[in-house]
């Protein structure tokens, strides 16, 4: 079998492949890289934990070397699932894009090499190599989504920056402090350091760069932005998986450098690093979910929600037991899943209007069933609602809380849970339910295609709500791996110190009201069917259908809570405009057009010299 290095080679030139085959035809480039990335997915399912193989030598006596590990596993095979998935929607939503095919499969192909080094680096060097390979490929993919697009893709690599910078930084202090980098080594020395100033700083700097990537607030803003103008079939990927090498470096920062041993200074049970970082879970949930409310559009909606949902991520880790960090791990899985399902089940459906306003649609339940199907089951998942896997993350997180006594977390995580339910109501009824456009009157399904990919993520969420063992026995390994005591479970039974849960039982009981509901509509068959108009006019003849269609200001009667609150977007806006403007004035210095800006600087530069030679 292929070594991981070959692999990440064989993305790597195969971007220009990709990028030739593409030229010559739109799909014969997207059939390879869809081949590419199943091939991938397979490689990295069969390839054992503990493989080591040297990339190259950085510095002397400092060597890059990638490390599978039960950990980078985990996350690499979710990402391939959602990457692969993506590439194979591709194969169909790439002809009808009026986008530049060519350059998006090669830069998706460069993002995979990037992806692929993240997830099994050991060491923190070469970790944010392959972290910027992977940036730098979805800030190429942003600028080709919406007329917007340009402007995320800015506001994106720069939130990113900011966290990759500070993580350098840590990285190259580590380095000047210890000479290593590899995360065995950190891990030894950092128990070993004296100052509990300098641990904090190692610990919040790496942080960072997987704060900004899963877009938790500080450093949420790029989201709504960058998703809500992304290529349609991109947006899957960035919620879907790309944030998720953020919730990966946060794992690194809170258990491969195990902040319970690092640091005495507790509260609640958990490290007090720990204990900031859950609030600023829980304020990404609480932003996140009522941000998602009032939204118009159905990306930035579910943009939104990836902040919340970040947030239960960061919550489930930072507890630190055994059921907080699979929970953790398992919402990792869960929100892959549910997020891909969701924005491919958008992608299609602007596919076929041409628009993610949700105002502007309604009814395509009737045109596009299957579509609707596949967002109303990605939705149930994200709520959190058994029997889909969404329900069993949130359920060990509760649990969790529960166990530490963190009653204020677990009262806003379940608020951000009650939330999602009126915010992914939205969609389902602006754009499925109610009245169908009449512009939208002869629209149809997408094709088999499109649909086989987003079907595949139900089966997931589904079968992993029902048995969700196979996962179980993953996280379970990644906990042992650091040192964590592993989540109880057996077979279809999970268990915490505060009860358990059996999915077979649940899943039965839904069966069970299945059966007597279609028994009950048997019995009493004499059922009307009527026109949606009939149920609105009572008869009347009906002047305009449009109005009848409930889409605009949908959560309207919730407005007022929004009207002072306070904008980090506008914060970071008046930032811009203030560092844009102490650049123009700097530039209005230094370049002076015309001799006299010549004769300006050749004196600055004789006075400097003659400076330093005294």
């Amino acid at each position: 079998m292929i070594s991981l290095v070959n692999l990440i080679l064989l993305f790597l030139f195969g971007s220009l492949i990709s990028y030739i085959l593409t030229k010559v035809n739109k799909v014969i480039g997207a059939i390879f890289n869809f081949l590419l990335t199943g091939y991938a997915l397979f490689v990295v399912w069969n390839v054992e934990v503990g493989t080591t193989e040297k990339l190259f030598s950085i510095f002397e006596g400092l060597e890059s070397v990638l490390k599978v590990t039960f950990l980078g596993k985990f996350f690499a095979l979710i990402s391939l699932i959602v990457i692969s998935f993506v590439a194979f929607f591709v194969l169909e939503w790439i002809k009808k894009k009026n986008l530049n095919a060519a350059a998006f499969n090669l830069f998706y192909m460069l993002m995979i090499a990037g992806v692929l080094g993240v997830f099994f680096s050991n060491d923190l060097l070469t970790l944010y190599v392959f972290w910027e390979i992977a940036v730098l490929g979805s800030f190429l993919i942003v600028p080709m989504g919406k007329e917007d697009s340009k402007k995320a893709a800015i506001i994106y690599v720069v939130i990113s920056g900011i966290g990759s910078y500070l993580y350098l930084f840590a990285t190259f202090s580590l380095y000047f402090r210890y000479g290593v980098l590899d995360f065995k080594g950190v891990s030894q020395h950092l128990l070993n350091e004296p100052s509990n100033i300098y641990k904090w700083f190692v610990v919040l700097f790496i942080a960072s760069a997987g704060i900004a990537k899963s877009g938790l607030f500080p450093l949420h803003t790029w989201l709504r932005i960058t998703h809500g103008n992304a290529p349609d079939a991109f947006s899957a990927v960035l919620s879907g998986q790309l944030v998720k090498m953020g919730s990966y470096v946060l794992a690194i920062s809170l258990a491969v450098f195990p902040t319970t041993q690092l640091f005495n200074a507790f509260y609640m049970g958990v490290p007090l690093i720990n204990y900031i970082l859950i609030w600023l879970g829980n304020i990404s949930i609480i932003i996140g979910t009522f941000m998602a409310i009032r939204q118009n559009d159905m990306k930035q909606l579910i943009a939104f929600s990836s902040i919340a949902n970040g947030g239960y991520i960061l919550v489930g880790l930072g507890v630190m037991n055994s059921t907080g960090f699979a929970g953790g791990l398992f919402h990792v899985f869960n929100h892959a899943i549910a997020a891909a399902m969701i924005f491919l089940s958008f992608a299609a459906v602007v596919y076929r209007t041409g628009t993610t306003k949700i105002d502007e649609m309604g009814g395509l339940i009737w045109r596009m069933p299957w579509t609707f199907v596949i967002y109303l089951v990605g939705i149930i998942s994200l709520a959190g609602i058994p029997p889909t896997s969404g329900f069993i993350s949130k359920w060990m997180i509760f649990n969790a809380l529960l166990t530490k006594g963190m009653f204020l977390t677990l009262t806003i995580t379940f608020i951000g849970s009650i939330g999602s339910f009126l915010y992914v109501f939205r969609p389902l009824a602006g754009v499925f339910l109610g009245q169908l456009k009449k512009k939208h009157y002869e629209i149809e399904e997408v094709s088999i295609i499109m649909l086989i990919p987003m079907l595949l993520l139900v089966f997931l969420t589904l079968i992993i709500g029902i048995y969700p063992k196979p996962l179980l026995d993953m996280i379970s390994s990644v906990e042992q791996e650091l040192g964590i005591k592993a989540i109880e479970y057996s077979g279809t039974i999970i268990k915490t110190s505060l009860g358990q849960w059996n999915t077979l039982t649940v899943f039965n009981m839904f069966v069970v009201g299945f059966i007597i509901a279609v028994i009950l509509y048997l019995i009493f068959p004499n059922g009307k069917k009527v026109k949606l108009t009939d149920q609105y006019t009572g008869g009347e003849y009906l002047y305009n259908y449009d109005l009848y269609h409930y889409a605009t200001g949908f959560y309207k009667f919730l407005e007022r809570l929004y009207d002072k609150h306070p904008s980090f977007e506008k914060l970071y806006e008046m930032l811009a405009n203030f560092f844009r403007s102490m650049g123009g004035i700097v530039v209005s210095l230094v370049y002076k057009p015309g001799p006299s800006g010549y004769v300006f600087w050749f004196s600055i530069v004789i006075l400097i010299l003659f400076w330093v030679r005294w």
